[in-house]
């Protein structure tokens, strides 16, 4: 049982590193087709995220042997950390309060930027951002649902990522370089959330690290809470949230004359 469990685990970060590493000219791919006009781009990706998503989850379950106590706070070696943190009374308020305030400034800023864009013409809103600003920020837009075909399959997607990826990077991940790396305390809780950030290598580097934030802060809330249940909820309302911006205004194509 442990061999086959080592060899779920080899399959599942070879599927997870394969998926990071070609979804990189992938989306590349999928700027192009939208700047082409392809109204089905961001559905095939979508529809590929979601098998992703689901796939993976239940390899994590596999190799796991579908047991979650192997995965709680306690046998991770992270009793120094719980400790530390329940200290804290105000960790869960504050924490809350922070992530909220970090999505409701993003998505304002993301809506100000779109709805300029959307006065201006078909200009991605991407282009209003002065050069400099625009290399510090993740390059993630072109994923955005615009339609309400797309919104509805988002909200799909941001369900699935929600509940799949806390399972694989918050449960099995976590579960997995402590077994088999012996990572213990904060240092396994770096790794695991530089590994999340890496898993997002698509944004660039503004997105990696970003990400790596958010994932560290992820781990920290499961290690506090010794549930993922929150984790969970968060992470789907980070992405849910992009199924309600506006749309950018489409050009008006000219009739071709035959």
């Amino acid at each position: 049982m442990q061999t086959l469990s080592i060899a779920v685990d080899v399959l599942l970060a070879g599927y997870v590193g394969w998926e990071v590493v070609s979804f990189v000219p992938r989306f590349r791919k999928l700027k192009q087709q939208i700047a082409n006009g392809d109204t089905h781009a961001r559905t095939k990706v979508y529809q590929r995220a979601i098998i992703f998503e689901c796939a993976t989850a239940l390899l994590a379950l596999f190799a796991l042997g579908f047991d979650w106590s192997k995965s709680t706070p306690a046998n991770l070696g992270l009793e120094t950390v719980t400790r530390s943190l329940s200290g804290s009374n105000d960790f869960n308020y504050g924490s809350l309060m922070g992530v909220i305030f970090g999505m409701s400034v993003g998505t304002i800023v993301f809506v100000i930027f779109r709805l300029r864009a959307n006065r201006r013409g078909a200009v991605p809103s991407q282009n209003l951002i002065a050069p400099w600003l625009r290399n510090l920020l993740p390059d993630f837009s072109a994923l955005v649902p615009v339609t309400n075909s797309e919104r509805l399959i988002w909200i799909v997607v941001a369900i699935s990522a929600g509940i799949c990826e806390e399972i694989v990077f918050r449960g099995w991940l976590l579960t997995t370089l402590h077994d088999q790396i012996g990572l213990t305390g904060k240092s396994l809780l770096l790794v695991g959330a530089l590994i999340f950030g890496l898993a997002h290598a698509y944004q660039k580097a503004p997105g990696v690290i970003l990400t790596a934030l958010v994932g560290g802060f992820f781990c920290v809330l499961y290690v506090k809470t010794g549930s993922l249940l929150i984790p969970i909820l968060l992470h789907a309302l980070v992405d849910l949230r992009f199924a309600f911006l506006p749309a950018p205004k489409m050009p008006q194509l000219t009739p071709v004359e035959s």
